[in-house]
């Protein structure tokens, strides 16, 4: 079975490409998105937000909204501003910065290998999001945005030559080529029919691969199927797939708010936790961030405690000690998804940022973790299980709008 597979690619042309890709629509302010939309026509968020800020009749989540986004979707296809790059393509794909860089592959997963076990998951999905995402894709008919995955570099005898295919595509020149405002270039190769092709015979061997981000998106597309009134379903997802190596995972840190202790109540309670955490007050002028797996820093006004987990292991990530032990076993709390007493900082926050957070909430209290390492996610989705939610905050982050995928 062919499961990673050329399919039919839409893109933006080159000279529009750096207005059209946007961000993930979540990570803008009202602000900025606002800023956006009234001085970017050419800007992918007109699809995926098309009713405009402010009041609207139409509810966003909704098939009616759905609809408003396949027309947008459409109108964009009309003026030439995305286009049919070829209908059994490959692109390759390089992102890069001063501090990352990653070059991989831009091509179909089929269901019938996702179900027979060649994606590895490690993360647990809603039921409500699934199918919220399947009516999107059933009635938008496109995604516009690839799942991350990854392949274990020295797994297969033919990864090397795979990585040393990628590299001769890219000494041509890209077609599309451009830089961001967050200082990040996005490169794009797109290879004929015949190259395509024969990547993606050099590339079936690349089993199985780990699903690094996008758990929600694979649910969903796998749940067309059994969706009320799908008539039409897609065989295969879209995916960029790159080497293991070139992930790059931070930590994903937790706040808990509505906590008005002192450093010698958390002095009291880190206590009673030993032997399965060992708490030790630190300068902050010697702060850095946590050195390895098994260490995390505790923030609150004022003070910082180095945090060693000693329950760490390849199946036991820092995040579920911390929960069982701390959140839970301190403060009852049991719905880490839901509870309004926790909050999620993304990793792109360092040690000195975390602490001014904490310093400027008298009634809250920082975790901040090490990333989780990839021996630990590919132990969790071998064995079938699943990381605490927002174990990791993984790169790189895909723009929406440059590569579709059409159903």
């Amino acid at each position: 079975m062919n499961w990673i597979r050329p399919f039919t690619l839409i893109a933006p042309p080159a000279d529009k490409s750096h207005l059209v890709a946007s961000r993930s629509y979540l990570t803008y302010s009202k602000a900025e998105l606002r800023d956006k939309l009234e001085r970017n026509p050419y800007s992918y968020l007109h699809v995926i937000n098309p009713t405009g800020i402010g009041s609207s009749k139409v509810k966003r989540g909704t098939v009616p909204f759905f609809e408003h986004v396949r027309k947008r979707y459409l109108d964009f296809k009309s003026m030439g501003w995305l286009q049919l790059k070829g209908k059994n393509c490959i692109a390759i794909y390089r992102q890069s910065s001063e501090e990352h860089a990653c070059t991989g592959i831009i091509g179909s997963l089929s269901l019938e290998g996702i179900r027979s076990g060649h994606l590895k998951l490690h993360e647990q999905t809603l039921k409500r999001r699934e199918q919220l995402f399947a009516k999107y894709l059933h009635t938008v008919q496109c995604n516009a945005e690839p799942v991350l995955c990854a392949f274990d570099d020295g797994s297969i005898p033919e990864a090397d030559a795979i990585q040393n295919r990628l590299t001769q595509h890219t000494d041509k020149r890209a077609d599309l080529d451009f830089t961001t405002t967050d200082q990040i270039r996005h490169s794009v190769w797109i290879l004929s029919e015949e190259e395509s092709t024969d990547l993606a015979a050099a590339v079936q061997e690349l089993s199985p691969l780990y699903l690094a981000d996008g758990h929600h998106r694979v649910a969903s597309s796998l749940a067309l199927d059994s969706l009320d009134g799908a008539t039409q379903h897609s065989s295969s997802l879209m995916a960029y797939i790159i080497p293991e190596s070139q992930l790059l995972i931070r930590g994903y840190h937790r706040e808990l708010i509505d906590v008005a202790w002192s450093a010698e109540h958390w002095d009291a309670a880190l206590q009673r936790l030993q032997p399965y955490i060992t708490a030790e007050r630190i300068s902050r002028t010697e702060l850095s961030k946590p050195k390895a797996v098994g260490i995390a820093h505790l923030h609150t006004s004022g003070q910082s405690w180095v945090l060693s987990l000693r329950e760490c292991s390849v199946d036991r990530v820092d995040a579920e000690i911390i929960q069982n032990r701390i959140f839970e076993g301190l403060f009852g709390i049991e719905d880490v998804r839901n509870d309004p007493k926790l909050r999620y900082i993304p990793g792109t926050m360092d040690s000195h940022q975390l602490i001014e957070h904490s310093d400027s909430r008298t009634e809250s209290a920082i975790f901040e973790m090490h990333p989780v390492g990839t021996d630990q996610i590919k132990a969790t989705a071998d064995r079938g299980g699943f990381l605490p939610p927002k174990s990791s905050w993984v790169e790189p982050k895909l723009r929406s709008g440059l590569f579709i995928h059409e159903i």
